[in-house]
């Protein structure tokens, strides 16, 4: 820790050469990249065919010219396929024109009788009601009337506040009245079980009818001698000679071996004496000359 730290390099040649790698050696395989254009160098024949070579000059519309013709000659009027008379237009909102009954459209009816000067307008007639429905009824749930029933599924009963303590009144009043005496007394001894046992607080059918059989002696016990004293089992070995096989033997770390002749050698060539500095001359704070100035003052 406090020694002088060694180098990873020591034992290393001094010119160590290092293999190059054959990927920076340069080009190993050369290609022939392909072509591009449309030039006849990028065919595989150097000569470039084209698919019209020996084909007629046309015209251009010609092909048309003879396609129009052809399909003309297949017409069966001079004139063609003929298209239906448009539609007709109506005059505006509410005319019959262009329509099925055109002849014979139906009768206008007015919307109001215009009046003349001094005639009055005919009674209105009182008309029926149309559909009669009943309104929802109102009310929460439970409420009395709002049910398909006739709202005589609830009736109502009183319930004063001290019902409850008067009801209990008159309850005891009415068995007050049935007595005939006082309550019965029984002049025998009061026991607490009719078939009590002397001495013990408990029903006789805990007990047993029949007395327990007798209770057979013990054997007599055989003391045996003991010829061999008890040893403990021997405790588990430890270390060396607690392992199954053989122990392994005890080879030295050749990286401590290596560190530790190096500082062997480097204790061989350390000199004996420590090289210390020759002393320097030796320099004292002087006080500067500007505080030692004396000033002259004039009587």
């Amino acid at each position: 820790m406090f020694s002088v730290s060694s180098y990873n390099t020591i034992g290393d040649e001094y010119d160590k050469k290092i293999p190059v790698s054959d990927r920076v050696r340069g080009k190993q395989m050369v290609t022939n990249p392909p072509k591009k254009g449309a030039t006849p160098d990028v065919c595989f024949e150097k000569k470039f065919a084209s698919l019209s070579l020996g084909d007629k000059y046309i015209d251009p519309g010609t092909l048309e010219k003879q396609d129009r013709l052809q399909q003309s000659k297949k017409k069966l009027t001079q004139e063609g396929f003929r298209y239906t008379s448009p539609s007709k237009r109506s005059s505006g909102l509410g005319n019959y024109y262009g329509c099925f009954m055109e002849k014979a459209p139906y009768k206008h009816e007015t919307e109001y009788v215009v009046l003349k000067k001094g005639e009055l307008p005919e009674k209105v007639a009182a008309q029926p009601r149309n559909i009669m429905t009943g309104p929802a009824k109102k009310g929460t749930y439970g409420f009395s009337g709002t049910t398909l029933g006739k709202g005589d599924e609830y009736q109502y009963i009183s319930d004063p506040y001290d019902a409850g303590k008067k009801k209990e009144a008159a309850e005891a009043k009415e068995g007050g009245k049935k007595l005939i005496g006082p309550a019965f007394k029984a002049s025998c001894k009061r026991v607490e079980y009719f078939d009590s046992q002397p001495n013990v607080a408990a029903s006789r059918i805990y007990s047993l009818d029949k007395p327990l059989p007798a209770r057979k002696p013990d054997a007599p016990k055989k003391d045996v001698a003991i010829t061999v004293p008890f040893k403990p089992s021997s405790p588990s070995r430890r270390g060396v000679a607690g392992t199954l096989t053989k122990y392994p033997e005890y080879k030295e770390d050749p990286y401590e071996a290596k560190e530790k002749a190096e500082r062997d050698e480097r204790k061989k060539n350390k000199p004996s004496v420590v090289w210390k500095p020759v002393n320097g001359n030796k320099s004292l704070p002087v006080r500067s000359i500007a505080f030692n100035k004396t000033v002259a003052v004039s009587d």
